[in-house]
């Protein structure tokens, strides 16, 4: 309390000296003014306009940008362009407590095949999981080039949920891609390798032991409980499977849909000679497998024999290939951009209708019978993005500057944008579904070469441009830099499609999504000791760590399993204990676990790491290692006694202490009248936090008996201790009342 007072008087002394300052630094200008002394124009302040995100003002779209091999991804809003969340992926990120806490670490070490903590990924171009060809709002995915892992983000809380290692791939295109309904997600191999793990020549032994592969890893979508909005889906490893191919480097790849839903195009190499590959799914998953070091294959020779798998040979190497949201086209990112036309696509592979070519053995399809047609773009092509308007493509063109807009059916171009940067990968919202949106597109600047840019050493932030497409004069709005990424490909889905919860139910292992064995509840906190193992069952709740001390020996391995018993919304609490490099994030309803050895003796606080209310700093405890083989002398155990002046200012504080108690009540009280007074019981949310709020006076009665006994027996340190804890509980409750206040005084006067 006298840490807050005192924190409080500074802000005020702080204030006074700023008002008395020259009012000048405050005065009021106008737009006018603001447009002069920064030297902005009109089109400067509309551009501004059309970002600018009011207080509560809710952006149209979250997109998602894996930060390349930082191995995380990001989190940001459309068209405010805000960063929201960093998110661990692939690599531990310590905010969350991502690969930290037991349960995180455990499903990263799950991920790699020798139980390793892999530390980075490389993560460039993701997918949203489909229900008929359309967002759904539920997960996301991608591939980790360097380590050959696969990861599942769940959209209802924004975590991963799963990662899996490929078994034969030793490297992945950092990319992946669903069918129309999620049925699969595809990853594939890049860089050819051998699949046995055994030394191979690549000068005389290329063609026969280096292969490559393309993987359609079977997907399942459960819901936890009814209602919950929770969702659990799994990549099922056991019903997956993985198409044999010759060596060829595989680059971007991307499904069909409608009339070519089960269709698979990407990119391939050999031999310095570029190709498009078209891959049946549905056939293929109908054909006989064997079984390759714990995975599912269907041998090359039998995807050849059934013609699921051809190329069809380019002149150019593109950079990308992209299915229009009809499903109908496929184009490529050329400088000549090649119009596909899927239908063609399809009935030469069904039909067999090859050249007299063919590659490793592999068919191959004539180009030109299969093209709708081919437009001159730029130099140095880079992607394409879809637009809501009918048959509209966005390209850039790195070397020329500029984006290009387009129309893929009359192979007519539109209009152009001249950039001041390169532009590299792009993303219209919802475009690389059946149902793209909006009036935005975004532009990756991998080089951020402005003149105008801040210096800030070597090692420059990726760059991304909101570009504003909404009529033909197209319009570079908005430049955001994200840190700590190598940005390329992203993907964005409507707001309103995901549905966040904002708690987990009680003793959630969010990792799982089911009820963790460890959940503790208030009153169950306890500690447990077999041999050198100890279980501390611990609870978290403003502002409080129960419990306060936990007494180990040396060389003892130690578990901290804790639950945040909160119910408020955005109440999350941290843990750590001082220079035992352990840290967990506990969001509300939150279970997770925290293991480290006690190695060295001494006295070492943990304590929360997240601001959660004005007695932050009071949540905390004491982590007491004693020295290995350490026996207490009588001395050491003995009761201290106090003096009769201690006692007398012990009595004085409890005083004192009670008086704050009983202000505190009147608060409550008040708090309590106005809720009851307004029905708060048909506020289901408001609900929920007075019966938090109930929970902590429920709570205190414990403590609340404790100092009157104390205080009738005379023991006045034990008085006031007991009445600081009762007045904590107090605190908590008020803090909960008040917020459900606020909340409830919105509702009604909505």
């Amino acid at each position: 309390m006298k840490h807050y007072l005192k924190v409080l008087s500074v802000a005020l002394t702080c204030l006074l000296l700023i008002c008395g300052m020259g009012s000048e630094i405050f005065a009021q200008t106008t737009l006018a003014d603001v447009k002069k002394n920064r030297g902005l124009n009109d089109d400067d302040v509309l551009a501004a306009t059309k970002t600018f995100m009011p207080r509560g003002g809710r952006d149209d779209y979250f997109a998602f940008v894996g930060t390349g091999n930082s191995g995380t991804m990001i989190v940001y809003g459309l068209p405010s362009m805000r960063i929201y969340k960093y998110v661990g992926v692939f690599s531990p990120e310590p905010w969350q407590g991502y690969g930290f806490d037991d349960e995180s670490t455990l499903m990263l070490k799950k991920g790699s095949l020798d139980n390793r903590l892999l530390r980075y990924g490389d993560m460039r171009f993701p997918a949203l999981s489909e229900t008929d060809g359309k967002y759904n709002g539920k997960y996301l995915f991608y591939s980790d080039g360097a380590n050959s892992r696969i990861a599942l983000l769940g959209l209802d809380d924004f975590e991963t949920k799963q990662v899996l290692m490929h078994p034969l791939f030793l490297n992945a295109f950092p990319g992946v891609a669903v069918t129309e309904n999620t049925e699969y997600v595809i990853q594939s191999s890049e860089y050819p390798t051998p699949w046995d793990n055994k030394e191979a020549d690549p000068e005389t032994e290329f063609e026969t032991k280096f292969k490559s592969g393309i993987t359609c890893w079977s997907f399942q979508d459960t819901q936890e409980e009814a209602g919950t909005g929770h969702h659990i889906g799994r990549m099922i490893k056991e019903n997956s499977f993985t198409l044999e191919l010759p060596p060829f480097t595989l680059g971007y790849f991307d499904t069909g849909r409608e009339a070519s839903n089960g269709l698979l195009v990407g990119l391939a190499a050999y031999k310095d000679q570029s190709y498009i590959y078209v891959y049946d799914i549905n056939k293929a998953s109908k054909l006989e497998t064997i079984e390759v070091h714990d995975f599912m294959v269907i041998p090359f020779q039998v995807a050849i024999d059934n013609g699921v798998f051809a190329l069809i040979p380019v002149d150019e190497t593109p950079h990308s290939v992209k299915v229009d949201p009809s499903g109908k086209y496929f184009i490529t990112a050329t400088d000549d951009a090649m119009v596909f036309d899927f239908a063609k696509v399809k009935a030469a592979l069904d039909q067999k209708t090859y050249t007299s070519q063919s590659v490793v053995n592999v068919p191959t399809l004539d180009e030109k019978s299969l093209l709708h047609g081919t437009v001159k773009i730029g130099r140095n092509v880079i992607d394409n993005a879809f637009d809501y308007r009918p048959n509209t493509v966005y390209t850039s063109a790195f070397d020329d500057k500029k984006v290009v807009r387009w129309n893929y059916e009359t192979l007519k171009v539109e209009s152009a944008i001249d950039l001041t940067f390169k532009p590299g990968q792009l993303m219209t919202p919802q475009g690389n579904s059946a149902e793209p949106h909006s009036n935005y597109l975004t532009v990756v600047d991998k080089e951020g070469l402005y003149d105008n840019m801040i210096p800030i050493g070597p090692a420059r932030p990726s760059y991304q441009h909101l570009i504003d497409i909404s009529s033909d004069d197209m319009r570079d709005i908005y430049t955001m830099s994200l840190p700590q990424s190598n940005i390329y490909g992203s993907v964005s889905v409507l707001r309103t499609t995901i549905k966040p919860i904002i708690r987990y139910p009680l003793g959630t292992n969010t990792r799982t999504g089911e009820i963790s064995r460890y959940k503790t509840v208030a009153g169950q906190e306890k500690i447990e000791r077999e041999g050198n193992r100890v279980h501390v069952f611990g609870t978290l709740i403003r502002s409080h760590i129960t419990p306060e001390i936990v007494e180990v020996e040396e060389g003892d391995v130690v578990t901290f399993h804790l639950t945040n018993l909160e119910r408020a919304e955005d109440e999350t609490h941290g843990f750590t204990v001082s220079t035992y490099g352990v840290h967990g994030s506990f969001e509300p309803g939150k279970t997770a676990s925290l293991t480290m050895v006690a190695d060295r003796p001494g006295v070492f606080p943990y304590y929360c790491t997240e601001f959660c209310s004005a007695l932050h700093l009071e949540m905390e405890g004491i982590f007491l290692v004693r020295p290995k083989g350490y026996v207490a002398s009588p001395e050491t155990e003995g009761e201290i006694k106090l003096t009769l002046e201690q006692l007398a200012e012990y009595k004085k504080n409890y005083e004192d202490k009670i008086v704050v108690i009983n202000q505190t009540q009147d608060v409550i009280n008040s708090v309590v009248t106005y809720l009851k007074d307004n029905n708060y019981q048909n506020y289901p949310y408001v609900e929920a936090l007075v019966v938090d709020a109930l929970d902590q006076l429920e709570l205190a009665k414990t403590a609340k008996a404790n100092y009157e006994r104390y205080a009738a027996e005379g023991k006045w340190k034990d008085a006031f201790l007991w009445a600081e804890q009762y007045w904590q509980y107090q605190v908590k409750t008020a803090d909960v009342g008040l917020r459900a206040k606020k909340l409830l005084s919105e509702e009604i006067s909505k």
